[in-house]
């Protein structure tokens, strides 16, 4: 008699296929039974903590739910993390040498933008409603340390900061990545790269029909700092000085460790 051996992680991609397929089966039963004057849309992630460790290379979730719609409709993801403080600079070449000449310092940046969509926003909903539901990076409400008064010098400074953001991975826009089944379930991967930051991160998921927002459902994602990089963290955040000085005390001592070495060879 033969015997079959699954290894750990093929048993494990099938409890959460399985796991998903059940999650949606309720999300679908429950669904169908609520009362017409509930939320038309209801979704689930196939995880709500994500553990940043040693050797953490990036993640990926999987988005799914259920819509009280038509095949026609459209679902739009809004993933975005924790708001940070991020610095924008300009340099110009001044005697031969490239320089930051201006620096504007972003108050309130979010340090992960992910927007998914069944189509393209434009095709989906007017600017009027993308801005009041802020749909898209070109509609975050930022703030800068110094108020930049010029709109042509705003949008110069935002598409420089978009840019930097889209280069490492953190503000992306990706169409055609939610698939909605018959106007009834659907399902999004949600990519986390590595260089993400530990804290809240928000899920919002809007049901939109020929040109209107019908609902919106929203969900959180925690993110969090394990092992001895957690410990590190901690600690060169809140003892920042003493951190400071033991991180240059240990360099001295490392460089006069290797020097001693080479000479003693």
């Amino acid at each position: 008699m033969s015997t079959l051996t699954l290894s750990s992680q093929t048993v494990a991609l099938f409890k959460l296929k399985i796991g998903v397929r059940l999650c949606l089966a309720v999300i679908l039963l429950g669904f169908v039974s609520a009362p017409l004057s509930a939320s038309t849309i209801i979704a689930d992630l196939s995880r709500k903590d994500v553990a940043i460790t040693t050797d953490f290379h990036g993640t990926e979730l999987l988005l799914f739910g259920a819509v009280k719609g038509e095949e026609e409709d459209d679902i739009v993801v809004v993933f975005s993390g924790p708001q940070t403080k991020i610095a924008s600079r300009k340099k110009e070449k001044v005697n031969g040498i490239w320089v930051n000449t201006e620096t504007v310092l972003w108050q309130n940046a979010p340090s992960f933008y992910q927007l998914l969509s069944t189509r393209p926003k434009d095709d989906i909903l007017s600017p009027a409603l993308q801005a009041e539901y802020r749909i898209g990076q070109d509609y975050i409400p930022l703030q800068t340390e110094v108020p930049i008064i010029s709109q042509s010098d705003y949008a110069e400074w935002f598409e420089s900061l978009n840019r930097n953001m889209s280069e490492l991975g953190l503000w992306k826009t990706r169409v055609g990545d939610v698939e909605l089944i018959r106007g009834a379930l659907f399902r999004a991967p949600v990519l986390m790269p590595a260089n993400i930051i530990p804290g809240r991160y928000e899920v919002r998921v809007l049901h939109i029909s020929k040109g209107t927002v019908r609902s919106e459902y929203s969900t959180t994602v925690r993110v969090t700092k394990q092992g001895i990089g957690a410990l590190i963290f901690d600690i060169a955040h809140r003892y920042s000085v003493f951190y400071g000085l033991f991180a240059v005390a240990f360099a001295v001592f490392a460089g006069w460790l290797a020097a001693m070495a080479f000479r003693r060879s």
